[in-house]
């Protein structure tokens, strides 16, 4: 999956082309800076002053720029094209070369690599004809006002790149995990509102004291789930409100609950100093454990939750007693994998006897 990031950014549209304020300005400095200095470029190297199609090519030089951020290629064509006419026809070396070195620099952030070193050798080619000193200078000029604008243009591409690739990584990784909050809330809510309303139906007529208790615990248990599903959406508009985290003392909450809708559990919970991130994890385990017990298991299967320290690693273990099979990993599994992985440990699935979750976790320092 792959993510567009774009800011709007304030500039002229022309011909479809939005032009960007910094290439105006930049066009203009470069102007400015050509028409100004090729004067005392003429003076210093002993030439006629320039006239009228001499000012032309310097405009037209700079004027390429201004589709730098948006048609590069018709950048160097413009610019180029100018600079080697101004120089067949006899003016000065001078700042007109300065939109040369520009629009390198623009075709090496703004276009692919291979574009960008054909523009650089057809640009130090269109140069040399009119080069008046050795072959070796005009390389060393042309290493110096070429190839260093291209590569300091690919340097730039890439380092953009990279805080692109960076910040879509960050967006990917916080929808994964909003959505795995989301799965482990409501699908917890779901399951336990459906083995309610199953043994509200069954005894409402027998026993509606027990029915009322089970309609009790859907409203409860909704409530919630809506109060989390609430507060995953608060974080993905980023107006989350200081909500208490779920913690390992928790979990004999949960294991009432499953009690309540009919999984008989037992817990053994130690009691082990951890970090919000790392009790969160275990919680988010045991319940995505259970809840699994609690849709896929037949009457009478019961289940056990451990939670202990050993050799420096928590250890959560949760099995339940039924019987043994096949079982093919999902949504639910795969994600209480990552949640292990992602602080450092694993997590090992076992059908051989009922269905064991067995989860290991490093202690932080």
């Amino acid at each position: 999956m792959k993510i567009r990031t774009s800011a709007y950014v304030p500039g002229r549209i022309v011909g479809g082309m939005r032009i960007k304020w910094q290439d105006v300005a930049l066009t203009v400095a470069l102007l400015l800076f050509g028409l100004a200095g090729t004067r005392f470029a003429a003076r210093l190297q002993g030439a006629e002053a320039l006239d009228v199609t001499g000012y032309l090519l310097i405009t037209a030089a700079a004027c390429g720029l201004l589709f730098r951020s948006v048609r590069p290629l018709w950048t160097v064509a413009v610019t180029t094209a100018a600079i080697a006419v101004y120089l067949a026809l006899g003016y000065p070396f001078g700042p007109v070369l300065v939109s040369g070195v520009a629009a390198m620099y623009a075709v090496a952030v703004h276009a692919r690599i291979e574009p960008a070193a054909a523009s650089a050798l057809l640009y130090a080619l269109a140069i040399l004809p009119w080069w008046k000193d050795s072959v070796t200078s005009w390389i060393t000029w042309s290493a110096g006002w070429i190839l260093l604008p291209v590569v300091a243009g690919v340097l730039v591409k890439l380092r953009r790149k990279s805080v692109v690739d960076v910040r879509e990584r960050v967006v990917i990784s916080e929808r994964l995990r909003l959505a795995q909050e989301v799965h482990d809330v409501v699908g917890h809510g779901l399951s336990v509102i459906a083995m309610q309303a199953g043994v509200a139906l069954y005894v409402l007529d027998k026993d509606p004291a027990k029915a009322r208790a089970s309609l009790e615990a859907i409203r409860e248990t909704s409530k919630e789930a809506l109060e989390g599903l609430r507060s995953e959406l608060d974080t993905l508009r980023g107006s989350a409100p200081l909500t208490p985290a779920i913690s390992l003392a928790d979990l004999p909450a949960l294991a009432a609950r499953m009690r309540e809708a009919g999984l008989e559990v037992s817990a053994e919970v130690d009691e082990v100093d951890l970090p919000g991130s790392h009790q969160q994890a275990v919680y988010r385990i045991v319940q995505e454990s259970l809840t699994n017990v609690l849709r896929h298991s037949s009457p009478g299967v019961t289940a056990s939750v451990k939670v202990y320290a050993v050799r420096g690693e928590l250890v959560v273990h949760v099995t339940d007693t039924g019987t043994p099979g096949s079982y093919t990993e999902g949504h639910g599994i795969s994600g209480m994998r990552s949640r292990a992985e992602a602080l450092g440990g694993t997590l090992e699935v076992d059908a051989a006897n009922g269905f064991a979750v067995i989860a290991r976790i490093p202690l932080p320092s």
